[in-house]
């Protein structure tokens, strides 16, 4: 069995990055406005927060399991941007 590998441009990278990113820019994205809903006032910055501990929570994945898209990762997302809408709530 023979493997070929291909070299990746520039547009490759950047929409492998940007998939990498986009689950935990939606699951921050949905929790911060429906935290606006109960009453936040800053969904940008609630969203931006949310967003970066979620990639930071699927990066973490990447590192322990070696590959993208474990289940276990996206718990990890999940329960990340959970704990995080918890404590920016908690300090209003």
């Amino acid at each position: 069995m023979i493997i070929k590998f291909e070299s990746m441009t520039a547009l490759d990278a950047l929409f492998h990055l940007i998939n990498f990113a986009l689950p935990a820019v939606f699951v921050g994205g949905a929790l911060s406005f429906w935290g606006r809903r109960y009453g936040k006032k800053n969904a940008r910055q609630t969203w931006l927060i949310n967003s970066i501990i979620g990639t930071v929570a699927m990066a973490t994945g990447l590192v322990l399991f070696g590959v993208d898209g474990k289940i276990l990762s996206y718990a990890l997302l999940v329960v990340a941007c959970s704990l995080a809408q918890l404590f920016q709530s908690r300090k209003d």
